[in-house]
């Protein structure tokens, strides 16, 4: 089954952005002879992304919208151009901490602050 796309009328270019997280951690064990273990969390790199987009009324509409509906109150994986600081590639992304997002009105605008997991960033 394709996963949904970001809406096209909907800007995904960030207004702030953050990578706070370029891959996951690795996981560590202690050794009963004291040195530590170390590997890798997963076979594939998930980083974390933290943006801010600024939409319009009617873009924000479209947005709410697509994460009640199109991704069951964000829950669900979608694919998004994603600034990686080089360029836009499409990338496999999850909207975080359960779908949440922070909207804070601009002037006539409204800034969507949120972070991602991006699949291969």
């Amino acid at each position: 089954m394709p996963l949904p796309v970001w809406p096209a009328s909907v800007p995904h270019m960030p207004h702030t952005h953050n990578i706070p997280e370029p891959f996951r951690g690795a996981l560590e064990s202690e050794m009963t002879a004291g040195n530590t273990r170390s590997r890798r969390t997963a076979t594939v790199v998930i980083g974390v992304v933290d943006m801010t987009i600024r939409m319009t009324t009617a873009q924000f509409q479209t947005f709410k919208a697509f994460v009640r509906d199109t991704l069951s109150h964000g829950t669900a994986d979608f694919q998004m151009p994603v600034w990686d600081l080089t360029g836009c590639p499409v990338r496999r992304v999850k909207l975080r901490n359960k779908g949440h997002y922070t909207p804070m009105r601009v002037g006539s605008e409204i800034d969507v602050s949120f972070s991602l997991d991006v699949w291969d960033l």
